[in-house]
């Protein structure tokens, strides 16, 4: 049973047991953001249609979500790669602080 499932059993849920799930699923999506700044020091991740649906996903959730999405995919092409995984780090840390305390993983970037 997934969690949406489990959550929506509860016989008192609500708005409460949605916004749980919601903000679960947007943790989940900023793991994989975080995860293409690693990624993308090897790989090239403009066809990654699982990252694309993650980004759109958490761009949705921040105030600058439309121009860090304009920045995420000019960070994409960029050729070099330490300057590629720098740059989608700069917009990683953008998006997390944006969304704030929503989400219970905040991670700290400057690790990677």
């Amino acid at each position: 049973m997934d969690r949406k499932q489990q959550l929506g059993n509860v016989s008192f849920g609500g708005a409460w047991s949605e916004q749980i799930a919601a903000d679960e699923a947007l943790e989940r999506a900023l793991q994989l953001v975080d995860g293409a700044v690693i990624d993308a020091v090897t790989d090239d991740l403009r066809e990654d249609p699982e990252l694309e649906a993650a980004f759109t996903l958490v761009a949705s959730q921040h105030p600058k979500g439309r121009l860090l999405a304009t920045a995420w995919a000019k960070g994409l092409r960029i050729g070099n790669p330490g300057l590629r995984s720098a740059e989608l780090q700069r917009i990683a840390k953008a998006l997390r602080s944006g969304i704030g305390d929503r989400v219970r993983g905040a991670h700290d970037l400057s690790t990677f």
